[in-house]
């Protein structure tokens, strides 16, 4: 018997995974085992039931450091697939509207707290929901983001590989410490945006209060996770002042679409590409691993944002001019900040950097530069998707608040 290994990065089942571990088990001998190692938590959860689907034997699953390990005995060459199973009975958010019929375009404003497809008796309660007009709050995207979000939970206390954030040089701890503040001070805003909107929304549009609660659990996990890694390397770091003046204006805005585009298009946006700068360049596996994860909540963020302002503006044109303003208000009162702080820069180029010799710190630097310029790119490209047209998009991300949130 050989145990052989299959390296799956990033790949998840639907995107690749399967076809990568079908491949390698089609160049095995009959009895040996698979090792099949995947970064990713949810595709280490799904990776049994598919493969018992496919007749082989899962004998083992583990941790590997970041990664997750699922051990497979094969199904001997010859043997049959397994005949016809039927799944365990689902039921998707989507279905609450096939049952109880469509999210009507105005709610009553008085409602109360009525489940979908229920009669309300008469009631002696009135309320006034702020948040009853649907396109003001919605994307036909809603009910399948609050289903992924739903499946795709990690844990900051068990998914982080806490052991390797110990042993950094002093100088590369500092520079993580800093960052993970820099990033959990920023979190603290997306957490209390979404927060703010639960207790306006019409109880009508259940997806919408799904995928708000979904948005803070996350950024609660976001504020743990960042918050914990600031503090595992005995470091201690600053909150900024210019981050506080930033996020500040942020947290002024009232409108739900503006806010989606301040925090989920633009700052949300910005961010993947911190996430993944970070990810890429961490110098251990803990702060890499809650990047990581991290970013995966991000994403999904955004993909609510842009699809939320794309059918805003499909369903109002005029609120074009609104949602341009809000953005030319927020950089109005932030003309004081003059680009990235350089406490947070100095720290991406000390997290980056392999060791203090000149020419790794030239690379980390050059880095952090390759990495603004990146971010003002796919602020654009985001700004397009979501209805914006070229120059509009381009003056939009240049307006955007140095502090990146």
């Amino acid at each position: 018997m050989t145990m052989r290994r299959c390296e799956a990065g990033t790949l998840e089942l639907g995107a690749g995974l399967e076809v990568l571990v079908s491949a390698s088990i089609a160049t095995l001998r009959d009895g040996d085992l698979l090792d099949v190692v995947v970064d990713s938590r949810s595709g280490s959860l799904e990776l049994p039931a598919w493969a018992r689907r496919a007749g082989h034997e899962v004998v083992d699953e583990r941790r590997d450091g970041a990664a997750y390990v699922v051990t497979l005995r094969p199904r001997p060459a010859g043997a049959p697939m397994p005949g016809p199973t039927l799944d365990a009975p689902t039921f998707p958010t989507g279905e609450l509207r096939r049952l109880a019929g469509p999210e009507p375009r105005e709610a009553d404003r008085g409602a109360g707290l009525v489940p979908l497809g229920a009669s309300p008796e008469p009631s002696l309660t009135h309320y006034d929901w702020a948040l009853s007009s649907r396109d003001r709050i919605w994307t036909n995207k809603l009910a399948s983001l609050a289903d992924r979000a739903a499946r795709s939970q990690w844990d900051a206390t068990r998914d982080i590989p806490w052991e390797a954030a110990a042993g950094l040089r002093a100088d590369a701890e500092r520079g993580v410490a800093q960052v993970m503040t820099y990033i959990a001070q920023n979190e603290y805003a997306a957490y209390y945006v979404p927060a703010r909107y639960l207790a306006h929304v019409n109880p009508e549009y259940i997806e919408v209060l799904m995928w708000l609660a979904s948005h803070v659990h996350d950024e609660a996990r976001h504020v743990e996770v960042f918050t914990k890694r600031a503090l595992a390397g005995g470091q201690r770091a600053h909150a900024l002042a210019a981050t506080e003046l930033s996020l500040q204006t942020l947290l002024d805005e009232r409108d739900f679409s503006a806010a989606a585009l301040l925090l989920n298009v633009l700052g949300e946006g910005t961010f993947l590409d911190l996430l993944s700068f970070v990810s890429h360049h961490a110098p251990d596996a803990a702060t890499a691993t809650a990047a990581r994860l991290a970013h995966q909540d991000e994403r999904r963020h955004v993909q609510f944002g842009i699809a939320h302002i794309r059918h805003r503006l499909a369903h109002d044109p005029d609120e074009l001019q609104r949602l341009v303003a809000a953005v030319e208000e927020r950089a109005a009162k932030l003309v004081s900040l003059d680009g990235l702080s350089p406490v947070v820069g100095e720290s991406l180029v000390l997290l980056a950097a392999r060791s203090m010799q000149p020419s790794d710190i030239g690379d980390a630097g050059r880095a952090v530069r390759d990495l603004l310029g990146r971010m003002n790119r796919n602020r654009t490209r985001r700004l397009r998707a979501a209805g914006f047209d070229r120059s509009t998009a381009q003056r939009l991300s240049e307006l955007h608040t140095p502090n990146l949130m």
